[in-house]
């Protein structure tokens, strides 16, 4: 007999294959499934994927909206879309704080696209140098080819935010205490912290009483005036920078800025009582001391000096190139040397310096005199002086150089002399270059003082102005250019030369005004200071110790009388003036 055999069936059969035979008949179904749709799409689909990025981190751009002629699409949080582009058409590709891009597809199908947008926002913070403190309120501006394009500000924590920045844009930061910023982005910064320097210094000026003063402060950068309460701001200055403060009537100040930038000023008042010395007096040790044990036996505190004087001469060994050029030079003074002698005795020094009336200028550089009409050639007075013409440019550089050397030596004041133009020759052959009215005279009169002024601001020496005597009285310019309301506007001091010998027959109603000396000094100084009432502590006479023309030989009684004459108008401070240095000792009070 043979064993039986058991059929199998095929459900059985189909029960005994393995598991994974089993899971791999329902995935290979899905994998080709999904290679097919992934060809239907890749191989047969025509569109194209846009992949949008930040240009500096190389970030995904999630919402970027891509644009084509027809349709408009976002980008997913991978930064990509897919679109149907036609060859030649422009799409255009934005997202929030990103410049814009325009891009033309050359080819027909291009798969893929990767597009990286500009960022164009900044931010940061603004702080200050040394303790980090936040700056608020500071101006943020993105500038290019000269404009603004943006402009932030920054909050309480010193931060901003600057948005739409150009490319190639340079950022610049402002704030009023502070020093500005300038910088120049890099390629795709977006962050720029900024450190400012405080360049503000506040304080108030009072006298030593403690009353407010109205001052000027100036450091080498900038200057202002102080306000009725004597309180100032000035900017552009840092840590260890001397500032500078003077007010007429009062020693000038020269401070240091602390790294508070705070600065409380005590200013000393001064009156100034002084004689002249010419140069050659000066240059003899025997002659000076002389003179300046005069100073020390009486009231007079202060001397002039000429530096440079109606010859044309420099008096010393100068490092003004045009003094050396032109052959001006006559070194016989040593003014440094000679200012501190001098400071160490307690007298106040002043440099006077004579401007127009300049021959050897004028005979150096014909181009800078004045011109006679007839001939061409420099312009004369009656005794041959050729005179330089104040309305060139070349001319005022040339002695506000000297003024602030001077300065430089340490002088107290510089004072200008013969600030005007000719009063004697043929004027009317005269040729300025320009039309020669009272307008003109006086604005370049004016103008030269300004700049003098401006120029000595950041030095501790003051700015004096001699004027003619009749300028207290004329109202216009005397034909020299010297108008006293615009003269007391742009100087320190005014010095008006008030000799009663060099007034016409007939003024004041005397006939011989050299035989009134009280008179005709008090009643000059009480009409100038009427028309400029604001410039009270300016005036500061030449009062004259020489007897000259008709009248009565000056002797101690007539310069005392112009003495007692400066205190009854109500001044203090006053100069003598004699062409030797040669002064009358009986007309001063003892020192002390």
């Amino acid at each position: 007999m043979f064993p039986s055999r058991t059929r199998v069936r095929p459900r059985q059969l189909e029960r005994r294959l393995p598991w994974s035979l089993s899971l791999a008949g329902l995935l290979i179904p899905l994998v080709l499934s999904v290679l097919t749709a992934a060809y239907v799409l890749w191989f047969r689909d025509d569109r194209t994927e846009v992949v949008v990025v930040d240009r500096a981190t190389g970030t995904p751009i999630a919402g970027a909206v891509i644009e084509t002629d027809g349709a408009a699409l976002q980008t997913d949080r991978t930064g990509r879309a897919r679109l149907s582009v036609r060859a030649q058409e422009t799409i255009r590709v934005s997202a929030p704080d990103h410049d814009t891009v325009l891009l033309k597809l050359d080819q027909e199908r291009v798969r893929r696209v990767r597009i990286e947008l500009r960022p164009n926002v900044v931010t940061g913070s603004v702080t200050r140098s040394g303790d980090g403190a936040p700056i608020a309120g500071a101006t943020v501006q993105a500038v290019k080819a000269g404009a603004t394009i943006v402009t932030a500000e920054s909050d309480t924590r010193g931060q901003y935010l600057l948005r739409g920045v150009p490319e190639g844009a340079e950022i610049r930061i402002e704030h009023p205490d502070y020093a500005p910023m300038v910088v120049m982005l890099a390629n795709d910064q977006t962050r720029l912290d900024a450190v400012l320097r405080p360049d503000v210094v506040l304080g108030i000026v009072r006298d030593t009483t403690g009353r407010p003063v109205r001052a000027l402060v100036a450091a080498a950068r900038g200057w202002v005036e102080t306000g009725e309460d004597g309180s100032f701001r000035l900017k552009g200055v840092s840590v260890g920078d001397q500032v500078f403060v003077k007010a007429p009537g009062f020693r000038a100040t020269v401070l240091t800025v602390p790294e508070n930038f705070r600065l409380n000023v005590s200013l000393e008042p001064i009156v100034i009582r002084a004689i002249y010395i010419n140069a050659l007096v000066a240059a003899k040790p025997e002659s000076l001391e002389k003179r300046l044990q005069l100073v020390d036996r009486t009231e007079l505190n202060a001397v002039v000096i000429d530096l440079k004087d109606s010859t044309g001469h420099v008096y010393y060994d100068t490092r003004v190139e045009l003094a050396r050029d032109i052959g001006a030079v006559r070194p016989i003074l040593d003014p440094a040397k000679l200012v501190k002698d001098l400071k160490a005795r307690g007298i106040y020094t002043i440099a006077r310096i004579v401007v127009f009336e300049d021959p050897i200028l004028a005979e150096a550089r014909p181009e800078w005199a004045i011109k006679d009409r007839t001939t061409g050639q420099a312009w004369r007075t009656w005794n041959g002086l050729a005179w330089v013409n104040a309305y060139r440019q070349e001319v005022w550089n040339y002695n506000i150089a000297l003024a602030v050397e001077a300065a430089a030596m340490g002088f107290d004041e510089i004072q200008l002399d013969y600030i005007r133009f000719p009063t004697d020759g043929p004027l009317q052959k005269a040729d300025y270059g320009v039309a020669h009215t009272a307008e003109n005279r006086t604005a370049a009169i004016s103008a030269f003082l300004r700049s003098a002024h401006e120029a000595l601001l950041p030095t501790p020496a003051y700015l004096a102005a001699d004027i003619f005597g009749l300028t207290m009285w004329e109202l216009s310019d005397s034909g020299i250019g010297q108008n006293l309301e615009a003269v007391a506007g742009v100087v320190d001091y005014v010095c008006p030369m008030l000799y009663p010998s060099h007034f016409w027959s007939g003024s004041l109603g005397y006939e011989l005004p050299n035989d009134h000396p009280y008179e005709v000094m008090r009643y000059s100084l009480e009409n100038g200071l009427k028309r400029v009432p604001e410039a009270r502590a300016k005036f500061r006479p030449w009062l004259q110790d020489f007897s000259y023309g008709r009248g009565k030989p000056y002797g101690p009684d007539e310069v005392r009388a112009q003495i007692r004459a400066v205190y009854d108008a109500g001044l203090s401070s006053w100069m003598l003036w004699n062409a030797d240095s040669v002064y009358q000792e009986a007309a001063l009070e003892t020192s002390g």
